[in-house]
């Protein structure tokens, strides 16, 4: 049996993101089943405007599934739609690609409301950590956009502590190897980098081009980075409190 889990995650109105819980999908022998569990830390945030999931409104329960349940489900893009192999390229992904790995990879946006997911870091045969992300802000960022046109695969682009940042004093922003401002990593991977700086030296992470879209393409899909480094013996990212489930 294989497990690949997602955080859930949601953007604060003030601007941070958090996570609120863990869905994971299990495959055996070609069938799958899904899970889901509330961190503790959404019981917090339920008293800062946190509404509880739709289809998922008990906080103490642990939820089992043969299929995707319908608040995850709607954010996959049916592969019947004819721009479906469009927007697999915009993600950089094959068109065969599972769409729970094509969720993973969109971060499971909507419009609509503030949920968000991502995936676990992987640990390569070579015992490295390593893993994917849209850089965050760009359009925020002035030059940044024509910046990231000239952007290509396998580009290093470099790590700077933002310590005046007014939503979180601990981000870190994206420049390219030039010295130009181009985005930010996403909240919820600001705490792993820090563990991993303090962990293997401040040169251990390291963050490159994986996939850089056109213009025309919405701003938050403009470029994915891949984040690596050195997985130091006994580590296991996301395992602070806020990441603990209330049931088990």
């Amino acid at each position: 049996m294989s497990e690949q889990h997602l955080f859930v995650t949601w953007c604060h109105p003030e601007g941070l993101i958090h996570p609120v819980g863990r869905l994971t999908r299990r495959v055996r022998e070609g069938s799958q089943a899904f899970q889901f569990v509330y961190f503790k830390n959404a019981e917090r945030l339920t008293e800062e405007g946190f509404p509880l999931l739709p289809g998922l409104p008990e906080l103490h329960r642990v939820y089992e599934a043969e299929e995707l349940f319908p608040v995850f489900r709607k954010r996959q893009m049916p592969p019947q739609r004819p721009d479906y192999g469009k927007y697999l390229e915009k993600l950089g992904l094959d068109p065969k690609t599972d769409p729970f790995e094509v969720m993973a990879r969109n971060e499971g946006r909507k419009l609509t409301d503030r949920i968000e997911v991502f995936a676990t870091p992987v640990r390569t045969d070579g015992g490295e950590l390593t893993t994917l992300f849209f850089a965050r802000g760009i359009r925020h960022r002035p030059g940044a956009s024509e910046a990231v046109a000239q952007l290509n695969f396998g580009d290093h682009l470099a790590l700077v502590d933002d310590a005046d940042n007014q939503v979180n004093a601990l981000a870190i922003h994206i420049d390219t190897a030039h010295g130009q401002p181009i985005g930010w990593v996403p909240n919820y991977l600001v705490n792993t980098v820090h563990d991993l700086r303090e962990l293997s030296g401040d040169d251990a992470v390291t963050i490159s081009v994986e996939h850089v879209n056109p213009p025309e393409v919405a701003p938050y899909m403009r470029l994915i980075c891949r984040m690596s480094s050195p997985w130091p013996d006994g580590y296991q990212p996301f395992s602070d409190p806020e990441f603990q489930p209330i049931a088990s």
